[in-house]
């Protein structure tokens, strides 16, 4: 019997299912209005109640407060086909496929946080926020093209095997604590408990083509399946340690530690054959499968969360000098003329080998519409490069002292994509950030605003990809139940726009 299964939608799984601190290769340098303005260079500053989840140790000596924030995140996506596949199969004639975009819907990142002053020594924080990640994403089920005829026509999406489109939600909530032990020496801690809902989609191939008689490979046009999961995780753990230390008043360093226990959650799958009309366009009822209708939770999804560290020097210039106070407030917008701070971050991105998506043995799941089953093993290979190392540079200065300060940053990721591995839901080439952003206290409220415009290398394989998507042909060569051919070449683009605007208040 053939086997049918579903596996490379969960690559998009990258795109929501890490750390809320990582500066791994699914996020922006921070979340946090503040955060954003400075690029990220944050961890030896962290004077706000975000400090909750960013650096625990900055939460001593901060007066009672909350803060409110809100990042808005404009994600622009291209992919454009080459190689293998690169055409549809219409009765032995290809036909080729235009660039394929997401639909570059705004997605909103909230982030709320409050921290209470026990005792001037001592400060505890709550937090409640997603990662600092790029959001959802959906490409179009179909695109418009021209049929062999020349006719205007609306063709399967050319990187429907990689991904059609991800999303759910993911929160974060974050407790910890701040401390200091000596002046100029504070410590922190956090406890993390992470939960999650994803929803995941692509397509799949219900029988693998046969190549043409020049050895080239023609996508399949109106007989593969569209796959979907729906898995939660509601409680994944994890901690953050942080350290702050003052030598001389005008200096500050900063280190923090972060680990999550991986996303393993569990849930349904969804497919729908009969989906895609070799005529152009889709089918109107499709022929669905659900697995809770055999039972609940078969569908099981697992991706690590990546271990960081940060550390970071600020030098800042105070306007009035002197000795470092036990329980001393940092407040820089009333207490320095500027600051400019260094952060160097380290990312275990080798976690990164491999997802796994995973259904049992028994009961079987029949995929209705194909005659195939769902196999048990769905894994996708990432297989980025390796670990990274990254750099954040950002500072303020103080245009009115306790009124209005400006800032900037930069961010520099390295690049750690493997070409051939290329994909949609997240590229992990070398990565470029701007920000800029103010601040305006009013009373005892502060407002502030930022932006960051990050750029991506293109990333261009030539064709060769090596990204197999599942198909419903068991004997299929070189791998059973997969496509004979990479399904991911070509090039992929990437831009992203961050506007944030965040409120705090301080009692």
């Amino acid at each position: 019997m053939r086997t049918l299964g579903f596996a490379t939608g969960l690559v998009a799984a990258c795109a929501v299912t890490q750390s809320a601190w990582a500066t791994d290769v699914r996020d922006f340098s921070g979340l946090g209005t503040q955060q954003i303005g400075r690029a990220g260079a944050w961890v030896a500053r962290a004077t706000t109640p975000l400090a909750t989840f960013d650096n625990p140790a900055g939460l001593a000596g901060q007066r009672t407060g909350a803060s409110a924030d809100v990042a808005v995140v404009a994600n622009s996506v291209c992919f454009t086909r080459a190689g293998d596949g690169s055409q549809l199969d219409s009765g032995g004639v290809g036909v080729p496929y235009p660039e394929v975009c997401n639909d570059k819907k705004l997605e909103p990142l909230p982030a709320i946080a409050g921290v209470l002053h026990v005792m001037d020594t001592l400060g505890i924080g709550l937090s409640v926020a997603p990662p600092s990640l790029y959001g959802g994403i959906k490409f179009p089920d179909t695109v418009t093209g021209k049929n062999r005829f020349g006719v205007q026509t609306e063709l399967p999406s050319p990187g429907r095997y990689i991904l059609l489109e991800s999303g759910g939600v993911y929160l974060n909530t974050t407790l910890s604590a701040g401390f200091e032990a000596a002046p100029g020496l504070r410590v922190g801690a956090g406890f993390i408990w992470g939960l999650a809902n994803l929803k995941l989609a692509n397509a799949n191939m219900a029988l693998s083509p046969t190549p043409q008689t020049d050895g080239t490979w023609l996508d399949p046009w109106g007989s593969d399946v569209r796959a979907e999961i729906d898995v939660s995780d509601m409680f994944i753990p994890g901690v953050v340690v942080g350290a702050l230390y003052s030598p001389i008043d005008m200096l500050d360093v900063g280190l923090t530690v972060t680990a999550q226990e991986a996303f393993d959650g569990h849930g349904q799958l969804t497919t729908r054959a009969n989906y895609w009309s070799s005529t152009g366009g889709l089918f109107k009822n499709p022929t669905v499968t659900n697995s809770d209708d055999i039972e609940a939770d078969l569908a099981h999804f697992r991706l690590p969360n990546p271990l960081d560290v940060r550390l970071g020097a600020r030098f800042h210039m105070p306007r009035v000098g002197g000795d470092i106070q036990l329980g001393q407030e940092r407040d820089p917008i009333a207490d320095d003329v500027f600051d400019v701070e260094l952060d160097l971050s380290y990312t275990r991105n080798s976690a990164y080998r491999a997802a796994e998506l995973r259904f049992p043995a028994r009961p079987v799941i029949e995929v209705q519409g194909t005659g195939g089953q769902v196999p048990q093993d769905a894994d996708v290979d990432f297989n980025v490069k390796g670990d990274t190392l990254g750099a954040r540079l950002g500072g303020d200065f103080v245009v009115l002292p306790n009124r209005v300060a400006v800032r900037a940053g930069a961010f520099y990721e390295p690049d750690v994509q493997r070409p051939e591995y290329l994909n949609v839901a997240f590229l992990a080439s070398r990565r470029i950030g701007l920000a800029g952003g103010v601040q305006v206290r009013l009373a005892f409220v502060d407002v502030e605003a930022s932006y960051m415009h990050v750029f991506f290398d293109d990333v261009d394989n030539g064709g060769n990809g090596r990204l197999r998507v599942v198909s419903g042909d068991v004997s299929a060569q070189p791998v059973p139940n997969r496509s004979p051919y990479g399904i991911n070449g070509g090039k992929v683009t990437q831009s992203v726009n961050i506007v944030s605007l965040g409120a705090r208040a301080r009692f």
